[in-house]
Formats: C-alpha cells, sequence, structure tokens
C-alpha cells in the first residue's frame, strides 16, 4: 500500500503552486471572490476618476484632480451598490472584468515588445488580456451565484460586530 505524501516531502515547486490554488480558489467560497471581485471594481472607478481628470485638465486646470476624485468615490460606491443584486452584479463584472482585463492586455503588449517578431505584440497583448480575464469574471460569477442563492459575503456584511446587551 502506497503511503500518502505529506506536504512536507512534496516538491518545493508543487507546495507553491498548491498554496497558490489554495489561495485563489478554496478559499474563494468563503469570500475571496468578493475581494477580487472589490479589487476589481477599484481599479474600474479609479480609471474612471483618471479618465475623469484628463477631460476635465484642459478646461478647468486647478479643479480638475477634485472632479477626478469626486468621479472616482461616484464610481466606486455604484460599482459597490451594483454587487448586491444578483441582476446587477452583471453591470459590475462587465466594467470591472473589462477593467482588469485591458490593464493585463497592455502590459503583455508592452512587455511583447522585447521579442523581436512583429506579430509578438499583438499575440501577447491577447494573451495576457484573456489570463487577466479569468479570475475577475470567475469571482464576479460566484458571487451572481451567491446573490441567487441569498448567501451572504463580506460585501453585503464588511462588518461583523457583537450585539450590545
Amino acid at each position: 500500500m502506497r503511503r500518502p505524501r505529506t506536504s512536507s516531502s512534496l516538491p518545493r515547486w508543487r507546495r507553491i503552486a498548491r498554496t497558490v490554488h489554495h489561495a485563489v480558489f478554496d478559499e474563494s467560497r468563503e469570500g475571496r471572490a468578493a475581494e477580487v471581485a472589490a479589487w476589481s471594481n477599484a481599479a474600474s472607478a479609479l480609471a474612471l476618476g483618471a479618465g475623469a481628470t484628463a477631460l476635465a485638465w484642459s478646461r478647468s486646470g486647478s479643479r480638475a484632480l477634485a472632479i477626478g476624485a469626486a468621479t472616482f468615490v461616484v464610481a466606486f460606491v455604484l460599482l459597490r451598490l451594483l454587487l448586491a443584486h444578483r441582476v446587477s452584479v452583471w453591470f459590475a463584472a462587465a466594467l470591472g472584468t473589462l477593467t482588469v482585463s485591458a490593464l493585463g492586455g497592455g502590459l503583455a503588449w508592452v512587455f511583447a515588445h522585447v521579442v523581436e517578431h512583429p506579430a509578438a505584440p499583438s499575440i501577447g497583448a491577447a494573451i495576457g488580456a484573456l489570463l487577466a480575464a479569468a479570475l475577475p469574471a470567475w469571482s464576479y460569477g460566484t458571487i451572481a451565484r451567491r446573490r441567487r442563492d441569498e448567501i451572504p459575503d463580506s460585501l453585503l456584511e464588511p462588518v461583523s460586530l457583537p450585539r450590545s446587551r
């Protein structure tokens, strides 16, 4: 009979891969998906705020930063509220996944210029965008299923305080 391997007897690369897999996928059932969605929404709100700042810079000068900050706050609150319902979560999912995908594709496009082949940046951008979009898309899908089944998570109940007597 074969003895099961313990985690200390596994090769180092295998332990690292198992730890990453556990942190991303296994713990997501208990709220990691909510964290990924919240960070994706924050990135979307930040991109909207930066866009508003850039648009307002030529028109209003010094007030452009205030306009961008207000846009960021309003977008973040709105995206956070969209995560509370099973139908509206898809609007936040579209924006959050698109933002993370664009960031991953853009970074892959920049770094693919190291390869001296004319198609490398385009191929790198496509692969980078798809790989970057995988985790946010999965987390939004998990949140949508949780909303359908009416299971609370850290986005609906962010603070757990003991009841006063």
